[in-house]
């Protein structure tokens, strides 16, 4: 089975939607078929639309038996003006394909209408590339599996939403054979936009639990000089205020004024927002938290020794990082928005706060601080209700299911 995937970005580049495709490329590839991805050449997204920010060499490697076909990403002039102008031109091969934030990869766009002799098309995240799926599989005659990952927010609020639920991207999305959602919350809004419930699968993220294995909480208060006893309040996440980072900041004065003893450590590319914010913080505020970007083992040495994760986002569609957490048996704290709510059951695996409410999320961490045992208990739940719903094993064959049967059935 020849299965072509269309992503934005592919790791190294970190993310939710990028690890999900490199999990199923590669499970496809170790059953024997043949997985291959078409992507950019990009890390971090704003080199879809800014000069200098890092890149890997475009060109196609096998990495773990899958083909990947790296393709430049250009930015364009006053891109963000052009990209929101171009994505206004109702005639899609315009209008899709350059709609924000612009992925301009117009080798990858030649590629996707040259009809590769595929059995299924897979294409995630943004609407350029979902409306190039469509395209080669339309000219293959493949199967086409949209995974939208709208992003649900806050209800009624998420410009976002609206533009993933319109009329146009609907149209979209009815051509697609199976649509994954990731949670149950999507499915509903897919299913209130007026497509068929039918056709939409939903399959959670995952996590790999032998990524914890070489985890050394120890190893991570050594190299930050902590205390064995200091608790450690943890984020991870890309430092923006839809991400709840912002928040988290405010928190940190609230619960520092009578907590002196917390540290924060704050994991992911920062924004410049976030620095603005940082920067008026006092010094003494400024000294217990710990401002970081780390590797994927460091992050598990960090998660290993954390007395909590705090993930008050309305950006997110699942947040794999929850996961990450329970595998250390880590109770966490989200946001009631987005997919957070589907994967936190409430009192059981964390606790939901209501996005943007700074007192309601200092009084939830002092809460978890404050009832160790039950904290535990959450912790100890989540771990045991990952491992039997969210490893990438189970999530790889929710979604092998709906590569059975022939395109058009």
């Amino acid at each position: 089975m020849h299965v072509l995937f269309l992503i934005h970005r592919y790791p190294p580049a970190r993310g939710g939607s990028e690890r999900f495709v490199q999990e199923m490329a590669q499970q496809l590839a170790a059953e024997g078929h043949q997985p291959e991805i078409y992507t950019s050449n990009v890390l971090d997204m704003e080199g879809f639309w800014r000069h200098g920010i890092e890149r890997v060499a475009p060109g196609v490697q096998i990495e773990a038996g899958v083909a990947v076909h790296r393709f430049p990403a250009h930015v364009l002039p006053l891109h963000g003006a052009v990209s929101r102008a171009l994505g206004a031109v109702p005639w899609n091969p315009v209008g899709l394909t350059a709609a924000p934030p612009g992925l301009i990869m117009p080798g990858l766009w030649r590629a996707a209408r040259a009809a590769v002799k595929a059995d299924i098309v897979y294409a995630s995240a943004y609407p350029s590339l979902m409306y190039l799926g469509a395209v080669a599989a339309s000219r293959s005659g493949a199967r086409l599996i949209l995974m939208p990952c709208l992003h649900p927010g806050l209800e009624g609020r998420s410009r976002q939403q609206r533009y993933f639920l319109s009329r146009r991207l609907i149209r979209l999305y009815r051509q697609a054979e199976v649509i994954i959602a990731l949670t149950e919350s999507e499915r509903r809004l897919l299913v209130d936009a007026g497509l068929p419930p039918e056709r939409i699968h939903v399959s959670g993220a995952g996590i790999a639990p032998g990524d914890a294995a070489a985890a050394d909480g120890d190893r991570f208060r050594r190299t930050y000089a902590l205390a064995d006893d200091e608790p450690v309040v943890t984020f991870i996440g890309h430092k923006t205020e839809g991400k709840g980072a912002l928040d988290l900041l405010n928190a940190c004065q609230i619960l520092l004024a009578e907590r002196p003893e917390l540290t924060f450590a704050l994991v992911g590319a920062p924004t410049p927002d976030f620095n603005r914010q940082y920067q008026t913080l006092s010094p003494r505020v400024r000294g217990r938290l710990l401002n970081l970007e780390l590797s994927d083992a460091e992050k598990h040495d960090l998660l290993a020794t954390s007395t909590m994760l705090v993930l008050p986002s309305c950006d997110d569609s699942f947040g794999i990082v929850l996961l990450e957490a329970w595998l250390h048996g880590k109770p966490v704290i989200g946001a009631r928005a987005g997919g957070l709510p589907d994967v936190i059951d409430e009192q059981e695996t964390g606790l939901l706060v209501p996005y943007g409410d700074v007192g309601s999320l200092a009084q939830a961490i002092g809460w978890l601080l404050d009832h160790p045992q039950q904290a535990a208990q959450m912790g100890s739940q989540g771990r045991q209700r990952t491992m039997a719903q969210w490893t990438w094993d189970a999530v790889y064959q929710r979604v092998r299911n709906t590569f059975e049967g022939e395109p058009g059935a």
